[in-house]
């Protein structure tokens, strides 16, 4: 499929899904926030986005690190399914319904009931659409559940979530989250708790999903944030810009290392321009060379001068995000670049 073909699918996708779930979604994780603990951030222990050990040299983009190698979340980018923005949905209401270092004892249902209206199928929105009569027709909320389902039995698989009845397969009836640092088996599962103060986490602002970003932006523009929220806290430098007072914090990774330590494959890298589209970054491109070939403000590590430094941009998070995504991909699509909104 040619790259104008994809963004108009993508435009095709998110109108219907703004006109069909993602309000009611947007509004469920709001009212889920604002009667919880009303974490401003949601914390992710560092091992579910990132290898404890470097896990190979990744010489040719074709022959990224296997799947099974990879961290957690990497392993979950799939063109479709719901299992990563799902997962991190749970993490979400977790962090809403208790404080760090507790357990949640009783995460939602897949479905909604009178009795327990807060649902997986509630704070996730898909193009889950009406197939028709027929004898394998179903609903668009039947469609919506099995979704979920299977969302939540890819999670099963990965030692992420277990079921409540203690048999495998069985996580429509309830679930138990388990720890997101990857380390759970099946014979020996680690409960959920919410990472404290002296845990090594990343911070998603609360507005990720508030304002529905986890349900408008790709599985790599996802994996790609959570890279960047990494390196940010972890590996940023501290760098004045030309005509500028104070210093701004900036990231950046090589290939070496977007391989080895995240298992992020090009596809995911190149996620900056769309993401500093959508105003959720500020990308810098490499300084110029001096005739000598020194980097003008730079050490001498070849490796940094090739690439784009990043700055997070947070306050991006505040924006409805249907309605953000939606404009600039319309852009995209209609003059092949990835630019800004007017007045940007």
């Amino acid at each position: 499929m040619r790259r104008d073909d994809k963004v108009e699918v993508r435009i095709g996708n998110l109108v219907k899904l703004m006109e069909a779930e993602l309000p009611d979604a947007v509004a469920k994780a709001q009212e889920i926030w604002e009667r919880g603990q009303r974490p401003n951030v949601v914390r992710v222990r560092r091992p579910y986005l990132r290898l404890e050990l470097f896990g190979g040299v990744v010489v040719d983009e074709r022959k990224p690190l296997p799947r099974e190698k990879r961290p957690i979340s990497a392993q979950m980018i799939a063109p479709k399914g719901l299992s990563l923005k799902l997962h991190l949905l749970m993490l979400f209401a977790a962090q809403c319904e208790v404080a760090p270092g507790k357990k949640w004892s009783q995460p939602y249902p897949a479905e909604p009931t009178p009795q327990k209206p807060d649902s997986w199928m509630g704070l996730a929105a898909s193009v889950a659409q009406y197939a028709g009569p027929g004898v394998q027709a179903s609903s668009v909320r039947t469609n919506k559940l099995r979704q979920v389902v299977e969302a939540m039995k890819a999670l099963e698989k990965k030692n992420l979530v277990e079921s409540v009845t203690g048999v495998a397969g069985q996580v429509k009836r309830g679930i138990l989250l388990g720890c997101e640092n990857g380390k759970s088996t099946r014979a020996a599962s680690i409960p959920y708790t919410v990472p404290m103060d002296n845990e090594p986490y990343i911070e998603i602002p609360a507005e990720f999903f508030t304002r529905g970003w986890i349900h408008v932006l790709t599985m790599s523009e996802i994996a790609a944030i959570l890279m960047w929220l990494d390196i940010l806290k972890f590996d940023s430098r501290q760098i004045t810009l030309p005509g500028a007072t104070q210093p701004v914090t900036m990231g950046f990774v090589n290939s070496f290392d977007r391989h080895g330590w995240y298992g992020l494959g090009r596809e995911t890298y190149e996620t900056h321009q769309p993401l500093r589209a959508f105003q959720l970054l500020e990308v810098y491109d490499p300084p110029k060379r001096h005739d000598d070939g020194k980097w003008e403000g730079y050490n001498d590590d070849h490796r940094e001068m090739a690439c784009h430094k990043i700055v997070m941009t947070p306050e991006g998070f505040n924006r409805e995000a249907g309605k953000a995504v939606l404009e600039i991909l319309r852009r995209r699509h209609a003059t092949g670049e990835w630019g800004r909104a007017l007045g940007w």
